[in-house]
Parts: structure tokens; C-alpha cells; sequence
């Protein structure tokens, strides 16, 4: 007799065969408790993750996309064959400490008020990743997307991670690398928005939860290695012009009734600051190749954000 699963783990890849193997191999670590069914999503891999999974990992179900859809698709395909009664959307580049599932799966059992719940993240030496942050304002979507030096950034990080990370709290938002949602909350509210091709998606996700009445709780109890990025090394610049469209949707979707305006002026003003910046670096550099590509992606984007910024709130 087929047994229904507590958990449906979604990971999406693309193109990180190793890091996915180490994740797999860290869910088979989990003990008995809970079932488990296990759903990779791949965008269209190239370097043999499909042929390893089907090799090491032949109960792991596979749906395979021709082509990169980006993540909110992807996780959004594989929440169609998710039968667990929660659903754990897992970057392929983390590794899950054992027992993590369960306390997570035990923690939403014994609290059901609680719509969605995230472990502590760690970085790959044990160090923490701060992640459970309040929902973003005009002013926090501005921080995120500003070019700053090194210095000030991680003075902006420090001032919005100032709480004790070795308790359970409460939060506004949690990391997409590893957030359980109840399947109820997400047959109620939704799941990914798809207009976030890459970032965003989970801030969204947890807005809409709030929204709806439930929390949204950081568990420190349970423990995800995140290696930062290892799915998108390489993007770093092309990463940092998705995010201002990213913060401008969730502006137009949540925010004050002109903050999608407001933003937009904002990002205008950061993408001029940060093509002139990349120009910059590589004329310093001698690569007139790089500085006119630079040239090209944000002069795109500013005349994306010309077309698609002008809108107030939606709902």
C-alpha cells in the first residue's frame, strides 16, 4: 500500500550536477521520519545532472524542461506533482542537516497558525546566513539595489539583521533556499508568481501569506548549508538588474499606492550610477568589450524600467 507523503521536496536546477548530488545525498541522511517524495525540476541541464540523478538517485521523480523557465516556473511545475501534505521548495545548492525535515514538519504540526516555516541557514564553514527579515519597504528595496562600497553594504546588512538568531521568531519574509509551506496555505494563496523569473519569488510568496492571516516563522532548530549562489555564479551583474525589476514588482504588488513609482525614479537613477560604474571598470581594464556589453545591459534596462515603472499599487 502506497504511503502519502508528509513532505514534498521541489529543487530546481540548472546546471549544477555536483552541488545537486550533495543535496540528494544529504535528504537520504534524514532518518525514517518523514516520508519523503522528492521532485527535481531541471531547466534544461547541460552538464549530465539528469544522467547522476537517474545513476544514484532512481526513486527521485524528474521533470525535465527543455530550456531554462527560471526558478518560480520550474518550483510552480513541480508543486503540480507535489502530493505531501507540505511542500519544501530547496535550492540545489544546499546541503539539509539531519533531523532538519522532521523538526520542521513537527514544528507546523504543533503550531497551525503557522503557514510557512524556514530553518537557519549556515554558510559552508558553520558561519550563519542571517535570513528571516521583515517585509521589505520603498526604503529597503532601494538599499538592496544602490551600488555601495563594501564597508557600507555590510553596514546595511548588520542593521537589518540586529536580533538573536538562535531563537524562533517571527518574520516578514524567509529565504526561498529552504521554506516549507503548508499545501492548504499554498492551495489558498497561490504559489509562485511567475512574472519573478529569478529573486523576489519568495518575498512574494510570504507577503501573500501574511496577507491571507497566517505566520511565518524562522526555526532555528532545524539547520540548511546554503552555498550562496551556486547556481547562478557568473550572473553577478545580470543578478543585480533582476533584482531592481524584482523589488519593483513586489513594490506595484504590495507596497503604498505610489511606492512602484517612487522605486522606479530610484532604479533609474541606481542603473545609471552602476553602468557607469562597469564602464568604467573596464575601460580601467582595457576590456572595451566588456564595457560596451555593460553599456548595452543597463541602457536595456532603463528603458525597461521607462516602460514598466509608471504603474502605482495593484491590488
Amino acid at each position: 500500500m502506497m504511503v502519502s507523503p508528509d513532505v514534498s521536496i521541489i529543487i530546481v536546477n540548472w546546471n549544477t550536477r555536483q552541488l545537486l548530488h550533495d543535496c540528494l545525498q544529504s535528504l537520504c541522511h534524514q532518518g525514517s521520519p518523514p516520508v519523503l517524495q522528492i521532485i527535481v525540476v531541471d531547466n534544461g541541464s547541460t552538464d549530465g545532472s539528469l544522467e547522476m540523478v537517474a545513476a544514484h538517485y532512481p526513486s527521485v521523480e524528474v521533470i525535465a524542461n527543455g530550456r531554462n523557465l527560471g526558478f518560480s516556473k520550474a518550483n510552480n511545475i513541480g508543486f503540480t506533482q507535489a502530493s505531501g501534505r507540505h511542500v519544501f521548495f530547496l535550492n540545489s545548492d544546499t546541503v539539509v542537516q539531519p533531523q532538519a525535515i522532521e523538526r520542521l514538519v513537527q514544528y507546523l504540526d504543533h503550531h497551525p497558525e503557522v503557514g510557512a516555516v524556514g530553518p537557519q541557514l549556515l554558510n559552508e564553514d558553520g558561519t550563519l546566513q542571517p535570513s528571516g527579515r521583515p517585509l521589505p519597504g520603498l526604503r529597503d528595496a532601494w538599499r538592496a539595489i544602490i551600488p555601495l562600497s563594501s564597508a557600507r553594504r555590510t553596514q546595511v546588512k548588520s542593521d537589518l539583521e540586529k536580533r538573536n538568531y538562535s531563537e524562533n521568531a517571527q518574520v516578514g519574509e524567509l529565504s526561498g533556499a529552504a521554506l516549507m509551506v503548508r499545501r492548504s496555505v499554498l492551495d489558498q494563496v497561490g504559489i509562485f508568481d511567475e512574472v519573478f523569473f529569478f529573486l523576489g519569488e519568495d518575498i512574494d510568496l510570504c507577503w501573500r501569506i501574511h496577507k491571507a492571516g497566517w505566520q511565518v516563522v524562522y526555526l532555528p532548530a532545524a539547520r540548511v548549508v546554503h552555498l550562496w549562489g551556486g547556481s547562478s555564479q557568473g550572473l553577478s551583474e545580470k543578478n543585480s538588474l533582476l533584482a531592481q525589476r524584482a523589488y519593483l514588482r513586489l513594490m506595484q504588488k504590495h507596497g503604498r499606492v505610489m511606492d512602484g513609482v517612487w522605486f522606479t525614479i530610484l532604479a533609474l537613477a541606481a542603473t545609471i550610477l552602476k553602468g557607469v560604474k562597469r564602464m568604467t571598470t573596464g575601460l580601467i581594464r582595457g576590456n572595451l568589450s566588456a564595457a560596451g556589453d555593460s553599456l548595452q545591459s543597463h541602457l536595456r534596462e532603463m528603458f525597461w524600467l521607462l516602460r514598466n515603472g509608471w504603474r502605482g499599487r495593484e491590488n
